[in-house]
């Protein structure tokens, strides 16, 4: 029934992961999800369990790669190791840099990051879905919401 079980389980693993930060994790630390302070982890939470169920709906539905198994993704067992170490470098630097570089640069510059680490050579597509996802969100959070984005300490000293 099950045509491509490595999606299947991806999606499957990140609702449920998804499902405790809505339950337990967002509620316990940043509040209850119905105030202002916890919209904007409650609306990606809520966009990231969509996509999950999504891409486990999608694996019951489309066979994965048969010529190349489930070494397609990613080349042999130890790159696979190499490249969760790559991102797992890229998010803390993300997460250390947001603060002094703010939250438009410091995703600019992950989000190339991350798509050069997943293989992704041509710039235009890459600069076009960053500055895309970015515009997007400064719309939606700055603009729409009302929820200004990280400035970051750099840039505030530039801009004074």
């Amino acid at each position: 029934m099950i045509q491509n079980r490595m999606d299947f389980k991806l999606g499957i693993g990140l609702a449920v992961f998804c499902i405790f930060l809505l339950v337990y994790l967002i509620p316990k630390h940043v509040g209850p999800l119905n105030e202002a302070d916890a919209l904007m982890p409650t609306l990606v939470t809520g966009f990231v369990l969509l996509l999950s169920l999504l891409l486990a709906v999608q694996a019951i539905r489309r066979p994965g790669d048969k010529q190349h198994g489930a070494e397609s993704h990613s080349g042999t067992k130890g790159s696979r190791w190499y490249t969760i170490a790559l991102v797992v470098v890229i998010m803390s630097a993300y997460a250390w840099l947001l603060d002094i570089t703010g939250f438009v640069l410091t995703s600019l510059g992950a989000m190339v990051a991350l798509f050069l680490v997943f293989g992704v050579k041509r710039w235009l597509p890459i600069l076009a879905i960053s500055l895309g996802t970015l515009g997007g969100l400064y719309l939606c959070f700055d603009i729409m919401l009302g929820a200004p984005l990280p400035v970051g300490t750099l840039v505030e000293t530039f801009l004074e």
